[in-house]
């Protein structure tokens, strides 16, 4: 689904599946985030083809954390030589806790190198930038990426439509996620594409689901 130009959302619809919503950037970037579980990836192209788009224009595949609904597509990337991006602890985090934590999903580690070991700041991609966002809490790792052009952020499981992630899974921490849920809300947002549930449009809309958030979840974590 096109969301803005440039910008695209797959929101995962199936009932009885956890997987998680994918997200697209275009030109001038041509990024696609979290593919979710492989074996449904070939859905995901499907939809990506109802809007003109096609696997082969993906130039870089990020991921916003390594759990296994959002990260487990990127292998079929891996192996077709497109670049795989994470920031550094959670690559690290993976590489340490991954094969105990693919067992608790009953799942085999893959075993993976990835291309861009990514951090805070500003990335250049292809003379076009993009912000990325240490947002840990859901895991270590997680990231946040904003388009300021688009007033878009992708932010993984960190927060949902008047929900939070979880921080019960290993590497979380729930002070961490509230503290990157307030950075990450001083931003001038339009599009919110978070991890799961539906996306949220407005930049009134989003405000008070923030808003919501702080009030009613920051007492329970």
């Amino acid at each position: 689904m096109k969301v803005c130009e440039g910008v695209y959302a797959y929101v995962w619809k199936g009932h009885f599946v956890n997987n998680a919503n994918m997200f697209y950037f275009g030109k001038p970037f041509d990024i696609l985030f979290d593919p979710g579980l492989k074996d449904y990836l070939d859905v995901r192209f499907e939809e990506m083809k109802s809007d003109g788009l096609d696997w082969s224009d993906i130039a870089y595949i990020v991921d916003t954390h390594c759990h296994p609904d959002h990260f487990e597509g990127s292998l079929l990337f891996a192996e077709r030589n497109i670049p795989l991006c994470m920031h550094g602890e959670e690559i690290d985090f993976y590489n340490k806790m991954g094969p105990a934590f693919f067992q608790m999903f009953g799942m085999p580690f893959p075993k993976i190198d990835f291309n861009i070991s990514m951090k805070e700041g500003i990335w250049d991609v292809g003379g076009a930038e993009l912000e990325v966002f240490h947002t840990p809490g859901h895991s270590p790792g997680s990231i946040s990426v904003y388009w300021r052009e688009k007033k878009a952020l992708v932010c993984g499981d960190l927060i949902f439509d008047q929900s939070v992630g979880r921080v019960d899974f290993p590497g979380g921490d729930a002070d961490a996620l509230i503290e990157s849920i307030k950075k990450i809300s001083r931003l001038d947002i339009e599009y919110l594409l978070p991890g799961h549930m539906g996306i949220i449009t407005g930049a009134d809309n989003v405000k008070q689901n923030f808003e919501m958030i702080e009030k009613y979840y920051f007492s329970m974590l």
